[in-house]
C-alpha cells in the first residue's frame, strides 16, 4: 500500500510542482473541515461526517507529501 501511496504523490509532484506547492483547498472546503473538527471536538459527529474528516484527513497528508515532494524536484 505505502508504495502505491508514494507513486501517487511523486505522481502528483511531478505534475506542475509550483502549482502542488501554491495550491490551498477554497475557503468553502475549509469552512467545512472547520465544522467537522469543531462537531468532533464536542462529540456529535455523525458516521457519515467522521468518515468525511478522516477523508479530508487522508487527503491532506497525501497533498503534504506531495508538495514536500514537489520541494524536492525543484530543487533538483
Amino acid at each position: 500500500m505505502k508504495e502505491a501511496y508514494q507513486d501517487i504523490v511523486d505522481w502528483l509532484a511531478k505534475l506542475n510542482p509550483q502549482e502542488v506547492i501554491a495550491y490551498t483547498p477554497d475557503k468553502a472546503t475549509l469552512d467545512r473541515v472547520q465544522e467537522l473538527v469543531l462537531k468532533q471536538s464536542a462529540g456529535k459527529l455523525t458516521d457519515e461526517e467522521k468518515e468525511e474528516l478522516n477523508y479530508f484527513y487522508y487527503l491532506e497528508n497525501m497533498l503534504g507529501l506531495a508538495k514536500a515532494r514537489a520541494h524536492q524536484l525543484l530543487r533538483a
